[in-house]
C-alpha cells in the first residue's frame, strides 16, 4: 500500500510507542499505568473531549465545523496473563503478563492517528471518535464501554476497528463482507457429588466421574447435533475437583467456550448442553449448574462498507479472507451501529508465532498501513 508522506513520517513515533507500551501489559479493566499513558499522549492534541469511560477506557472527541457525519475508531488496550519469552529491550516489565494479541499495535494506531487529526483539525470534513477499550480478552469491555456513553454525545454514524492477524501476509488488509469472527460464550459448569473414602465409594457421588461422563456427551453436541456444513467448535479448557487420591470427589468445576456463527445453532446447542447435563445428573446423582459468563456476538461486517473500503484502500491491498473461530467484542459496536472490522497482516515479519503465543511480536512498520487505512477513510491530508 502507498503509504503518504505524514503517516510514514510517524514510524519513529508509532516504534516508541508501540514498545513503550508493550512494557507495561496490564489485564481485564486493571489498565492503570496503560490508561495514563494513553490519557498523556491524547492531552498533548488538545482534543474537544477528553474523557474515561468503563474504569479504565478513553473517548477522545474532535469535532470538525459543519460535519454532516462521526466517524469512530476503537482500539483495545488489554492485555495477557501470559510470561513472555521474548528476548528484546523492550519486554514486559509485569512478570506474567503480556501483550500477545497486538493490541500495544492497535493503540499505537490510533495515537498516530491522532497526530494526524490534530494536524489537521481545521479540515476535518467528519466528527472524530477514538476509543481505547479495556477488557477486550473475554472481560466484557465493549459492553462497558457502550452502556457508558461511548457510541454517544456526539453519536457515531459509523465505526472501524483493526486487529493484528499473522495468517493475512505483512502489509494486506484481510476483509470479508457477513460473518467474519464467531459468536462466543464462556461458559462454567460446577457438578455437585457427595465426598467419601476411595475404599467406599459407594457411600460418595463421585463428581470426577459424573463430569468424565458429560465431557465425553458434549463432544457428540457438535458433531451429531450440528449440520455439518455448519461451524461450531466446543471445547472444554479446563477442569478442577477432588482434593487427594483417596478421596471421593464432591465438586468439580469446568470451563469452556462455545464457538459458531448461527444464532440458531447456538440456542439448540445450549439447549443440547443443558439437556446433557440433566440426563447425567439422573443418571450418576450428581447435580450440575451451567453459568453463561460471557457472550460476545458474531463480527459481521456489512457489505456495503466492505465495498466502500476497496474503493478507499485499493484491490491490491485487499485479501479476502475466510472467517475465523476466534471472537471479538467489536462486534458489541456492530450491534449498535454500521461497523467495519478488518485484519492487518503481520505475516512474514520478523516473527510469525500466532496470536497469544508466549513469543508472539511482530515488525511495527506493519502499523503504518492501518494508520493509512484509518487516514483514507478521514480524507484528510489528501
Amino acid at each position: 500500500m502507498l503509504i503518504h508522506d505524514e503517516v510514514a513520517a510517524l514510524l519513529d513515533y508509532a516504534v516508541k510507542t508501540r514498545r513503550a507500551l508493550h512494557r507495561i501489559p496490564e489485564v481485564g479493566f486493571e489498565l492503570y499505568k496503560t490508561h495514563q499513558y494513553i490519557m498523556d499522549e491524547l492531552e498533548k492534541l488538545q482534543p474537544d473531549v477528553l474523557d474515561s469511560l468503563a474504569d479504565t477506557g478513553i473517548k477522545a472527541v474532535w469535532y470538525a465545523e459543519n460535519a454532516q457525519e462521526t466517524v469512530g475508531f476503537r482500539a483495545d488496550m488489554d492485555g495477557l496473563n501470559v510470561l513472555e519469552q521474548n528476548e528484546t529491550d523492550y519486554v514486559s516489565s509485569h512478570v506474567g503478563k503480556m501483550h500477545g494479541c497486538g493490541h500495544d499495535g492497535h493503540m499505537t494506531m490510533l495515537l498516530a492517528l491522532a497526530q494526524l487529526i490534530a494536524k489537521h483539525r481545521s479540515e476535518l470534513k467528519y466528527n472524530v471518535v477514538l476509543l481505547f477499550q479495556p477488557a477486550e480478552e473475554g472481560w466484557g469491555g465493549a459492553a462497558a464501554m457502550i452502556e457508558d456513553g461511548a457510541l454517544e454525545d456526539p453519536c457515531i454514524d459509523r465505526i472501524y476497528g483493526i486487529h493484528l492477524w499473522p495468517t493475512v501476509p505483512k502489509g494486506k488488509i484481510g476483509i470479508r463482507w457477513g460473518h467474519m469472527m464467531a459468536r462466543s460464550c464462556e461458559f462454567d459448569i460446577y457438578a455437585q457429588g457427595v465426598s467419601a473414602h476411595g475404599a467406599s465409594p459407594q457411600m460418595g457421588v463421585d463428581a470426577i466421574v459424573a463430569s468424565a461422563e458429560l465431557i465425553t456427551m458434549l463432544q457428540s453436541a457438535i458433531t451429531r447435533s450440528v449440520d455439518p456444513h455448519q461451524d461450531a467448535l466446543l471445547t472444554i479448557g479446563r477442569i478442577t475437583g477432588g482434593s487427594a487420591r483417596n478421596v471421593i470427589a464432591d465438586r468439580v468445576e469446568m470451563n469452556g467456550t462455545l464457538r459458531v456463527f448461527s444464532s440458531e445453532v447456538y440456542d439448540n446447542l445450549m439447549a443440547r448442553i443443558h439437556a446433557m447435563t440433566e440426563g447425567v445428573a439422573l443418571a450418576t446423582g450428581a447435580k450440575f449448574e451451567v453459568y453463561e459468563r460471557i457472550q460476545y456476538p458474531s463480527v459481521e461486517n456489512p457489505r456495503s462498507m466492505v465495498e466502500d473500503l476497496y474503493t478507499y484502500t485499493g484491490m491490491e491491498d485487499i485479501v479476502l479472507v475466510e472467517p475465523a473461530m476466534a471472537a471479538e467484542d467489536f462486534a458489541c459496536y456492530q450491534q449498535q451501529i454500521p461497523g467495519v472490522f478488518m485484519w492487518l497482516g503481520i505475516q512474514g515479519g520478523k516473527n510469525d508465532q500466532p496470536l497469544h503465543n508466549c513469543r508472539f511480536d511482530f515488525d511495527e512498520d506493519v502499523l503504518l498501513v492501518g494508520v493509512e487505512v484509518y487516514r483514507r477513510l478521514l480524507e484528510i491530508g489528501e
